[in-house]
Order: structure tokens, then C-alpha cells, then sequence
């Protein structure tokens, strides 16, 4: 459990509809956020409580904290690591463990952090010198790395400013044809157990997403579970439909997961803007570190309460005069 010293400041209780958004990015890892801008528009928007989950890093965290407090917005301490598990990856939010602590119960999952860091900064150097050596310089990549280390997004970040590939996905892929690499990652097992080792609470991130790395079923979950103590789910999120949100509320719920939500923000509009999640949804996870909210005796959550929720795509309209067509039927995920 987060301790009273390893918590952020205690805010007040939080009332049911509070604002709250527990999945943010800065420009630490991918983001384009820098920790004053985000905060502010916390601030501004009249948000209570804000995670900053910058991917493998917490450079970003403390700073946000402090402006935090100057501006009345509870900043919890968060980061979201890539992990592996079972022949893939995936990303895993950790909650509740402030980068400054030199106790004993933190140096497993702090040495994570610098493992993930290190291996980062190696694979950006090997990618740099794989795509200089093919013919291609990155003289822009000094500017966009600015004062942080170079990462792999920072290198593939330069080699769409040169206009060498189109978009990320091009730039990844040259890099993985010139024999590099753009990822690292660490085991989710070794994750889980070094985060609850230092009081942190583990949260399985965008498990509705298919892009990223992949969607999470509901078999996936139980085999999970059946190994490791995961402590929750990401099950509100940007790109939910009501009914996505239903399903993940259902699989936390019936398995006694804690629920997150989150935005995923990345920079303003990019993809969306932090998103007002009401503190009652995950109101178990925020208790978990230390926020309490009243909980409502109606429904926590039912379909309609996010106006901001996706909405499902309208099925195609087809014409009698259109030409028949072979429509293969399509295989369940």
C-alpha cells in the first residue's frame, strides 16, 4: 500500500463527478506536453487529479507534482512501462511511486527505470548509426532531443523532419529493415512485483485498443491473473465506446480489479485533450492511492453518463442498384 510519505499531497475528498484524468504524456518520453503547459490546462479546466504516465520514464513527474501544488491539482506519480509477457507486450501503468525515493522497498522497480533507459539510449544510437550509414543524415536530431536523452521516438522523430519516411510507422519500419531496433521492454511478472515491493499499484493499460500492442481479451486477462497480481484495468479511455467501457467495467468488476481512466493524452488535441473522467469511476484506485471520493448511491457509471464517449460507427448503408459482391465473412477476434 502508498504510505502517507510516499503519497502526493493529500487533497480534500473528491466529489463524485470531480474531474480526474490518470493516463497523461509529457514531452519526457513521446509526448509534446511540457509539464507546465499540462498542468496548467489541468488547472485552467478544473481537473482535481491528474496521473503523469510518460512511457519507461518519470523525468517529467516531479516537476508536474510541485506545479501541481502551486495550482491546486493533485499530480499523482505514475509512469507506463513497456512490458512482456507471454511472446508479446504489454503496457502496464504503475501508480503511486515517487522517481525520488532512496528506500530500499523502491530500488527494484527505480532499477527497472534505469534498465529500461539505459537499454533505450543504446537502441536510439544503434538506430542513428544504421540510418546515417544507409545514406540518410539526421542533422535535426540534436534539436529535437533537446536536453533529454536520446530515445529511439527522438530518432524516429528526425528521420520524418528529414523527410526520409512519411510518419512513425515508416520510420520504425526502416529502422527494423536496417536490422535495429525501436522498443525495449522488461518482464511483466518482474514489473508487477517490483511496483507492490514500493507500495505501487499496477494497472493493465488501453486493453480495448487493437493498435499499439495489441487489445487485451478476456482470456488473455484470466491467463494473466492466473500468474500474475496485476491490480487493475484501464477501463475508461479515449477511444471507448460505451459499450467497450461496459465490457472492461464487467471484467474488473467480476474479478475484483481496480479500474483507471484515462486519456492518453499526448500534447494538446493529440490525440484529445485531457478528458474529465468523473472521480466516482475509478474511485477505488484513487482511494488505493491515498484520494478519497464520495461514491454515489446510483449507479457509478451506466451508459450515457460520458458525453465524451466514442460513439459506435454507423454500419454501411447498402444500395439496391450497388452490384453484388463475395463478402467474406469475418473471423472472431
Amino acid at each position: 500500500m502508498v504510505t502517507a510519505e510516499q503519497s502526493p499531497t493529500t487533497v480534500s475528498r473528491l466529489a463524485p463527478d470531480d474531474a480526474v484524468d490518470l493516463h497523461l504524456h509529457t514531452h519526457a518520453s513521446d509526448g509534446f506536453w511540457t509539464p507546465a503547459e499540462l498542468v496548467r490546462y489541468l488547472a485552467d479546466n478544473h481537473f482535481r487529479v491528474g496521473a503523469v504516465c510518460d512511457h519507461d520514464t518519470q523525468r517529467s513527474v516531479l516537476e508536474a507534482m510541485q506545479l501541481g501544488e502551486e495550482l491546486g491539482v493533485q499530480i499523482i506519480p505514475g509512469v507506463e512501462i513497456t512490458t512482456s509477457w507471454s511472446g508479446r507486450q504489454w503496457h502496464l501503468l504503475v501508480y503511486g511511486v515517487r522517481p525520488d525515493r532512496s528506500d530500499d522497498d523502491a530500488a527494484d522497480f527505480l532499477a527497472i527505470l534505469a534498465e529500461l533507459d539505459a537499454d533505450l539510449q543504446a537502441k536510439a544510437e544503434d538506430a542513428r548509426q544504421r540510418i546515417e550509414a544507409s545514406g540518410k543524415p539526421l542533422p535535426s536530431l540534436p534539436e529535437i532531443a533537446g536536453a533529454r536523452p536520446v530515445w529511439p521516438f527522438h530518432v524516429l522523430s528526425s528521420a520524418i523532419k528529414e523527410g526520409h519516411v512519411k510518419n512513425l510507422t515508416e520510420a520504425a519500419n526502416l529502422v527494423t529493415q536496417l536490422g535495429g531496433s525501436f522498443t525495449a521492454d522488461v518482464p511483466l511478472g518482474r514489473t508487477v512485483a517490483a511496483a507492490h515491493k514500493a507500495g505501487g499499484a499496477t494497472v493493465i493499460a488501453h486493453p480495448g485498443r487493437s493498435d499499439s500492442v495489441g487489445a487485451v481479451t478476456e482470456a488473455d486477462l484470466d491467463r494473466i491473473l492466473a500468474e500474475i497480481p496485476v491490480d487493475g484495468l484501464e477501463a475508461h479511455y479515449r477511444s471507448y465506446t460505451d459499450a467497450q467501457t461496459a465490457q472492461y467495467r464487467r471484467l474488473a468488476l467480476d474479478r475484483g480489479l481496480l479500474i483507471s481512466c484515462g486519456s492518453d493524452s499526448h500534447a494538446p488535441n493529440m490525440p484529445v485533450n485531457p478528458r474529465p473522467f468523473h472521480a466516482a469511476w475509478c474511485a477505488g484506485l484513487l482511494a488505493r492511492l491515498g484520494v478519497p471520493v464520495t461514491v454515489p448511491n446510483d449507479p457509478v457509471w451506466e451508459r450515457g453518463m460520458d458525453p465524451l464517449a466514442a460513439k459506435p460507427e454507423e454500419p454501411k448503408k447498402e444500395s439496391n442498384d450497388a452490384p453484388q459482391t463475395e463478402v467474406e465473412t469475418p473471423i472472431s477476434a
